[in-house]
């Protein structure tokens, strides 16, 4: 049974229905309009939407502008560190289109950004990561601290762009520069508020996270969790570095929004756990009604 079907057997046993998939390049004036909720989209704002690559990797359309997540284009391939890419992405940078900003959890592991990937942040107009990334990269990419804030302007409006903490591996552990990790918020006047993980796999930090967002700056319309339980035996006796699917069920109970976009599942031999599991710990906690159902690969899916 494929991730699409699984999805739509679950959401379908709780009485409720997966978001359809978003045709085309229709405005948002064009589409039908869901009732009002409190972080949905204004009526008459830009189009929202997302399309899986593959992996991490995810193209968000937001606020009038394209943003992607963890570039990873490789073919399939067995890597030095140890790691295997299983399949590759839906289609490769040659059909990207115009990108106005890389949000890059972190650079040192293959999985999130590859080789296709590296080569590809040399020719985009702005990429926010870690301090790190900054060092190890060049100056093509912008250094963030947890919680420090930029902004993404077009004429569509601005989007507040904060980089939050994320933990690379199981609570208390420090793992030095090797861990360092980032995660995401996009918020703003008419921006659907958005939480992109990164590779955190503590439900503590996504919490902390959470509080913070809701207090500062209101509920979150959307969360994209990086899932998967992603493991290897060189790291932390094979602990979970990524969220588990328990786990990722829990952080969306606790942080409540109004979508889920599950990532960071597909495409690589480290994850531990696939989206059969995910599904089901979500229908555990009774929160599978917000997951979007990201199936096929490379299909824009309209969140709004």
């Amino acid at each position: 049974m494929n991730r699409s079907t699984l999805l739509r057997a679950a959401v379908a046993a709780a009485g409720v229905s997966l978001l359809a998939a978003c045709g085309g390049n229709a405005s948002a004036d064009g589409e039908e309009k869901k009732p009002s909720s409190a972080g949905s989209t204004p009526a008459g704002a830009a189009a929202f939407t997302v399309t899986h690559v593959g992996g991490p990797t995810a193209v968000l359309e937001i606020a009038g502008q394209r943003i992607l997540i963890d570039p990873t284009f490789d073919a399939p391939k067995k890597y030095k560190s140890g790691m295997s890419k299983t399949k590759g992405p839906a289609f490769g940078p040659e059909k990207l289109g115009k990108i106005d900003a890389v949000l890059l959890s972190h650079d040192q592991h293959d999985d999130n950004l590859d080789g296709k990937g590296r080569e590809l942040l040399k020719d985009m107009p702005v990429v926010f990561s870690t301090p790190g990334a900054h060092k190890r990269l060049g100056d093509h990419i912008t250094p963030m601290k947890s919680w420090e804030e930029r902004e993404l302007k077009s004429a569509g409006g601005t989007i507040k762009v904060t980089a939050v903490p994320a933990l690379h591996g199981p609570d208390g552990v420090d793992r030095g520069a090797d861990g360092e990790v980032t995660g995401f918020v996009l918020s703003g006047e008419g921006v659907p508020t958005t939480y992109i993980s990164g590779d955190n796999a503590s439900v503590k930090v996504a919490k902390q996270v959470g509080d913070r967002i809701k207090k500062d700056i209101g509920a979150i319309d959307t969360a994209i969790l990086f899932a998967g339980a992603a493991r290897t035996p060189a790291i932390l006796d094979n602990a979970p570095l990524t969220l588990t699917s328990k786990n990722a069920a829990l952080v969306a109970k606790d942080l409540n929004p109004r979508k889920v976009v599950p990532i960071h599942t597909d495409s690589w031999d480290i994850y531990s756990e696939d989206i059969k599991s995910l599904v089901k710990a979500f229908k555990e906690q009774g929160v599978d009604d917000k997951l979007v159902d990201l199936e096929p690969a490379g299909e824009k899916k309209n969140l709004s």
